[in-house]
């Protein structure tokens, strides 16, 4: 009997093992976009929150004049971090194994 409960707590801690490495691949890889309300301008941030890209559709620049659409884009950046924030505090919520 002491060999099954062994077994199961083995394939448990090779379960977890598995999702904690999946989980890390994901993080490494993990971006988000936030767009404009008008969806003219998007900023892509990676795991870390350094924007690595900014997409201007061909209206933007007369919609977003240049005193402007830093700001935006500053504004976008944090919003994409928040984002990445959030979806990584709940997965960590739903990963945590029964206290």
């Amino acid at each position: 009997m002491e060999h099954t409960g062994a077994a199961a707590l083995l394939a448990e801690v090779e379960r977890r093992e598995a999702e904690l490495a999946r989980l890390d691949e994901e993080f490494r890889c993990a971006r988000v976009t936030a767009r404009s309300q008008d969806r003219l301008v998007a900023v892509t941030v990676d795991v870390r929150g350094h924007v690595v890209g900014v997409e201007l559709a061909p209206g933007a620049p007369r919609a977003h004049p240049p005193e402007r659409l830093g700001p935006l884009i500053a504004e976008l950046a944090g919003r994409a971090v928040d984002s990445l924030q959030d979806h990584y505090r709940a997965r960590a919520e739903l990963t945590r194994g029964p206290s």
